[in-house]
């Protein structure tokens, strides 16, 4: 990416329409300023003297050479005014990204102000993906990625992973720092490639920074820090710009990481605990197919919001069971249960077997992605030695569960709402026939009973 003001606004143009980005993912404008006097609508605008005021009291915090000059100015014009709604959605979205980026930056000693890095790259887009081939939060191309022990298979494309990018990310920023003992040059490494910033430095004859071989650096590179020192103003500053976080409907504060020890489908974790393959796919992206494949070497990790986590530690070893499918009972949507009280009943439901005959040019892993399945448990019920031991007309068994896989609770019908942009909790309380108290209650509304679009709401009493 070439980082001038006019490519970072095409960018984030082009964001607006990405799944994650999509308005009915993040709350309604509130309406509200964001600073007392000012009107909802107003866009504050500052001369230089502000700006380098501001961006002097950042730099006094941090271990980075923050400056201003013009070509700052130019990428706070297009967070501050030009795409605004953009960068608002953006705010929202720290709360979900910020945690794990600072954790990982952290162990690694490198500056917490790094973070602000994966809005230059990403814009907190978990599955963005470059022209160039670059993927996810930090946009790790592949020789990279593979590098820092990011794997990409058929069923998992680690670089989507927020965790395991974050400590990768870091890992990398620290070996770039301890090569260059700057960290503007780390940043250009990251962007250009050392190859280009050691090109940089000798034909600067020795420059020690990077404003002293910016003229050096490639065109995109040489907008990336400004655009990086841009994004650190903005971030603190977004008040004075009248700017409010727009938090999206999938924001969860207490994540749990869980161990996945046998392949699972999002659609089977979904009927068990009672999250949506929807929020499944948000928290846990790396799993590019919904399903969480074998892994001889050590378990998965599956993100899930704290209470749904406790469900799934109560239901674990039987989601295993390829003969049973769990049914989580009434009781176990609520936010306040444990693993202890939870009640899961099971209905039997018999695999049926059926016969495929392979195709030319087909693989295990299409094949195992078209029916639903995961190349560990095709190779174990054919007895396969290896995915490549496959061979056009051979047959092959593959197991389907009647119904998808899922099943409804037994004996118990329970509604749910998945809320609209524009709607309220009064609006969905009369459509269904029941008081604003009890939707309230049943869903753990409190305070404010705020409600978001795209959020699940349960509409029959437990």
């Amino acid at each position: 990416m070439v980082f001038s003001s006019a490519s970072l606004s095409q960018s984030l143009d082009s964001l607006m329409n990405a799944t994650y980005f999509s308005d009915e993912h993040f709350a309604s404008p509130s309406g509200k300023s964001a600073m007392p006097g000012f009107p909802s609508t107003f866009v504050p605008q500052y001369n230089d003297s502000v700006y380098t005021a501001r961006i002097a009291e950042l730099n006094s915090r941090t271990r980075f050479e923050l400056t201003y000059n013009k070509y700052v100015n130019g990428f706070i014009r297009v967070y501050a005014v030009d795409k605004r709604l953009a960068t608002a959605k953006i705010l929202g979205l720290r709360e979900v990204y910020f945690p794990l980026f600072e954790e990982a930056l952290a162990i690694y000693g490198v500056p917490p102000e790094m973070k602000y890095l994966a809005i230059v790259e990403s814009a907190l887009n978990p599955t963005a993906v470059s022209r160039a081939g670059a993927r996810g939060l930090w946009q790790f191309m592949y020789p990279t990625g593979k590098m820092y022990g990011l794997e990409s298979s058929a069923f998992i494309e680690d670089r989507f992973d927020p965790r395991k990018a974050s400590m990768a990310a870091a890992r990398h920023l620290r070996d770039l720092y301890d090569r260059y003992g700057d960290w503007f040059l780390a940043l250009a490494a990251y962007n250009s490639g050392s190859g280009n910033v050691n090109r940089a430095i000798r034909r600067s004859r020795g420059g020690k920074d990077y404003w002293a071989i910016w003229r050096y650096l490639p065109a995109e590179t040489r907008g990336y820090v400004p655009a990086f020192i841009a994004v650190n103003y903005i971030m603190n500053y977004h008040q004075e710009h009248n700017l409010l976080p727009l938090r999206p409907g999938y924001l969860y504060q207490d994540i749990e990481n869980v161990s996945v020890m046998r392949p699972l489908s999002f659609e089977r974790i979904s009927a068990a605990v009672g999250i949506s393959v929807e929020d499944l796919r948000f928290l846990n992206p790396q799993y590019t197919h919904g399903i969480i494949p074998s892994s001889v070497d050590s378990p998965h990790e599956l993100r899930l919001p704290k209470h749904h986590a406790a469900l799934f530690a109560a239901v674990e070893t039987r989601l295993y069971d390829a003969l049973s499918i769990p049914v989580p009972d009434s009781s176990s949507v609520a936010e306040s249960v444990t693993p202890d009280s939870i009640r899961v009943s099971f209905v039997a439901v018999a695999p049926r077997l059926l016969s495929y005959k392979v195709k030319r040019g087909e693989t295990l892993a299409v094949i195992a992605r078209r029916h639903d399945t995961t190349e560990g448990r095709l190779m174990e019920l054919n007895g396969l030695g290896s995915p490549a031991s496959l061979f056009p007309g051979q047959i092959l068994k593959i197991e389907k569960v009647p119904g998808g896989g899922l099943l409804e609770k037994k004996g118990v019908v329970v509604k749910y709402h998945r809320v609209r942009r524009g709607e309220t909790l009064g609006k969905i309380a009369r459509k269904y026939r029941v008081s604003m108290a009890r939707l309230a209650s049943w869903n753990r509304l409190r305070g404010k009973k705020v409600i978001y679009p795209g959020q699940k709401l349960r509409v029959t009493a437990p």
